[in-house]
C-alpha cells in the first residue's frame, strides 16, 4: 500500500513511522523544507519515544519525505491529512490548511484514491470537505472518490506505543469508504470502531473536553479550597483514597492547541456553552490567579522569578499554546525579573536560574523538577523564596510554601 502523509508534525511523521514499521511504503509532505531535511538525515525534530530508533531504519527507504506534494500523491493510493485546524478570532474554525492543500494536489489525484482526514474538526467539517471535493475535482466520494475521518488519539509523545493499541474511530458516509479506511489501520490496529463522520468527529472533540472539563474542575477546586483556607492535595487525598467513586484531579496549568482551541468547535452553534466555556476560563485564568496569590505574600516589583517548565505537556518539548508563557507576561508586567528553564525547551543551567530567585514558579510537572536536589534549590534561591509548586512537584502537599521549607 502506497500511502502519502502531509504534515510532519507530532501526529503525521510519528504515523507514518508506523506503517513503514509494518510494511507500507510512505511519503511524507510538508511545507517546511529544513523539517524535510532533517528527517531526511535522520533527525527527529521532536521528542517522541521510540521514533528516532524507527526514523534510522526506514527513512530514505520506505519512509521518504519531500516537499513535493503533487509527486507523493500520484504516487499514493492512501492521502492522510494531518493538518492543522486552528480557530479564528471569533472562534470560528478555518480549513485554510486543508482547502490550500485539496487545490494544490487537484491536478494529481485520481480515480479509486482515499482521502483520511485526521486533524481535529468541527463537527460538520468531513461534509464540507466532501462538497470541497466533489465541487473542485468532479469526483463523486463513495463512488470513485472515497473520504473517512479517523480521528488521532493518541497521547503525544506516545504514538509509537499507542497507535496500535488504541481502538481506531473510523467515520465515513459511505460503506465503501469504511472498508477502504479500515483495510489501512488493520495493517496495524486489529481495533476498529465504525461510525457516521459527524459521530466520530463528536466523538474526537468529546475525548479532548472531556478531560478538558475535569481539569478545570480540579482548578475551580483549588481555588474553593483557598477561599476556605484548606489545602487542596488534602482535600484530594480525603476524596480519592480507597473511594471507588473517587478520581478527583489534581489542580495543574492545563493548556496546548488541542484542550485550547477544541471546544470552540462545539459552542458556536449552541446556546447552552457555559460548561465548556467555563472550563476554558478557569484554566486560562490559573496563572493570573496564582501570581495574585504570590503577590499577597511578596511584591514581584524588581523581583526574580524562576520559571520552571515552558513546555503544554509533561515530559515533552511542544510549547504550543502553553500557560508558561502566559505566567511570564503577568510577571512581567508587575516589573519583576524572568528566568526561565525547561530540560527539553530551553536547558540553561538550572542553578543559574535560581541563583537568588525570590519566587519559583513550577509551570509544568517534568520528572526533571521532581527528581532535583532540595539542597541544590535551597542553595540558590534565596531562603525566604516562595515556592508556586501547582503541581504538588516536590512533595509539599501545598501549593505555596517557602524555598526553606523544602526537605524539611
Amino acid at each position: 500500500m502506497n500511502i502519502a502523509i502531509f504534515g510532519m508534525g507530532r501526529v503525521g511523521l510519528p504515523l507514518a513511522l508506523v506503517f513503514a514499521e509494518h510494511g507500507q511504503s510512505v511519503m511524507g509532505v510538508d511545507i517546511d523544507e529544513k523539517r524535510v531535511e532533517a528527517i531526511r538525515s535522520g533527525v527527529m525534530p521532536f521528542l517522541e519515544k521510540g521514533a528516532d530508533a524507527l526514523l534510522k531504519k526506514h527513512v530514505n527507504m520506505s519512509f521518504k519525505a519531500t516537499t513535493n506534494s503533487g509527486e507523493a500523491v500520484e504516487k499514493s493510493d492512501v492521502i492522510i491529512f494531518t493538518l492543522g485546524t486552528p480557530v479564528d478570532e471569533h472562534v470560528n474554525p478555518i480549513f485554510t490548511q486543508i482547502e490550500s492543500a485539496l487545490l494544490s494536489i487537484k491536478p494529481h489525484l485520481r480515480k479509486g484514491q482515499l482521502l483520511i482526514l485526521r486533524s481535529t474538526v468541527s463537527p460538520g467539517a468531513t461534509e464540507y470537505i466532501k462538497r470541497f471535493i466533489e465541487k473542485h475535482s468532479g469526483f463523486t466520494v463513495g463512488k470513485d472518490f472515497f473520504l473517512a475521518f479517523c480521528p488521532e488519539r493518541i497521547a503525544e509523545g506516545f504514538s509509537i506505543e499507542e497507535l496500535p493499541e488504541i481502538p481506531q474511530i473510523i467515520g465515513t458516509m459511505d460503506k465503501e469508504s469504511a472498508a477502504r479506511a479500515e483495510a489501512v489501520f488493520r495493517t496495524f490496529n486489529k481495533k476498529i470502531l465504525h461510525s457516521d463522520e459527524k459521530s466520530a468527529e463528536l466523538a474526537k472533540i468529546y475525548t479532548n473536553m472531556y478531560r478538558y472539563i475535569n481539569f478545570a474542575i480540579a482548578n475551580e477546586f483549588m481555588m474553593i479550597a483557598d477561599a476556605h483556607g484548606r489545602n487542596i492535595y488534602d482535600i484530594i487525598e480525603l476524596v480519592n483514597r480507597d473511594y471507588k467513586r473517587g478520581g478527583l484531579k489534581q489542580p495543574g496549568l492545563t493548556a496546548g492547541p488541542c484542550l485550547f482551541k477544541d471546544g470552540f468547535f462545539l459552542i458556536n452553534k449552541i446556546p447552552f456553552s457555559e460548561l465548556i466555556s467555563v472550563s476554558w476560563k478557569l484554566n486560562e485564568s490559573v496563572p493570573a490567579y496564582l501570581i495574585s496569590k504570590i503577590q499577597q505574600m511578596k511584591p514581584l516589583e524588581s523581583a526574580k522569578v524562576a520559571l520552571l517548565g515552558l513546555a503544554f505537556k509533561k515530559n515533552l518539548d511542544d510549547t504550543r499554546n502553553a500557560l508558561s508563557f502566559k505566567a511570564k507576561k503577568i510577571f512581567l508586567a508587575e516589573g519583576a525579573q524572568v528566568a526561565m528553564h525547561d530540560p527539553y525547551v530551553k536547558n540553561d543551567p538550572i542553578e543559574g536560574v535560581l541563583k537568588d530567585a525570590d519566587v519559583i514558579f513550577i509551570a509544568m510537572n517534568h520528572d526533571y523538577y521532581r527528581d532535583l536536589d532540595p539542597e541544590m534549590i535551597k542553595k540558590n534561591a534565596k531562603k525566604d523564596a516562595i515556592v508556586c509548586d501547582i503541581w504538588n512537584m516536590l512533595g509539599l502537599n501545598k501549593v505555596f510554601y517557602k524555598a526553606s521549607e523544602i526537605g524539611t
